[in-house]
């Protein structure tokens, strides 16, 4: 089985569908196959992917798409919620993705599910399948308060998914600057945070807008290969 990557926090906005870009392409430049998989209804994963929403009955059968030798994407769907209505009927609603999704991932060496911010079944799922999370934060106190929320969820998930750890990423790090360094006070305290710190650079903007990863820059890529560490 490949290792399984949740990134997630309950909080929009943080650069979760970047991340999980980012990341899938530093593993393939130690040649793994990553396979990415969209679970956010408004796609933005599947856009800097330069592909489409699917159906919901394509997004059921149909097999990833090759985005190069070594990346696929499962698209996201528009359809998320009424997929959701149909998991929710289910006997066993906290293993859908396990039964239905597991199958299509063989021969992947990493998987990467990008979530929605919310406590949505779909995400339960995402966690109950995972080895890691990956929390994404911005140096600000609703991101820290989403930090809290995402830890509690976590606790709740392990009795499900013993195997389930996390470490708290923080991204658009800004150093020098007050807010930054104040949240940087209270993660290195805590255990689970990562060390790493994604720095706020216009390059990663301009790269999101030409669709296209931002590791090219070296800072960027140093931070991306501690991450891709951590996931191997």
């Amino acid at each position: 089985m490949p290792q399984i990557i949740t990134i997630a926090n309950r909080k929009g906005g943080v650069g979760k569908s970047t991340s999980s870009f980012n990341l899938a392409y530093t593993h393939a430049l130690d040649k793994k196959k990553v396979l990415l998989i969209d679970l956010d209804s408004q796609g933005n994963l599947t856009d800097l992917c330069k592909a489409s929403p699917v159906s919901l009955d394509d997004w059921k059968s149909d097999e990833p798409v090759a985005l190069n030798a070594f990346i696929s994407l499962i698209p996201a769907t528009k359809s998320f919620a009424q997929l959701e209505n149909e998991i929710n009927q289910e006997i066993d609603r906290n293993a859908y993705l396990k039964e239905n999704l597991l199958p299509r991932v063989k021969g992947f060496d990493v998987v990467i599910i990008d979530t929605a911010p919310a406590l949505s079944i779909l995400n339960i799922n995402a966690l109950c399948i995972s080895d890691q999370v990956f929390i994404i934060i911005h140096a600000d106190n609703f991101s820290l308060m989403g930090l809290s929320e995402m830890t509690a969820i976590i606790d709740k998930i392990k009795p499900i998914n013993p195997k389930l750890d996390y470490k708290i990423i923080l991204n658009a790090s800004m150093k020098g600057r007050s807010f930054t360094e104040k949240a940087k006070e209270r993660l290195v305290k805590m255990p689970a945070f990562s060390g790493v710190e994604i720095p706020h650079r216009q390059h990663v903007i301009d790269s999101n807008a030409m669709r296209k990863p931002s590791i090219d820059l070296e800072e960027i890529r140093e931070q991306f290969m501690k991450l891709a560490r951590l996931s191997a």
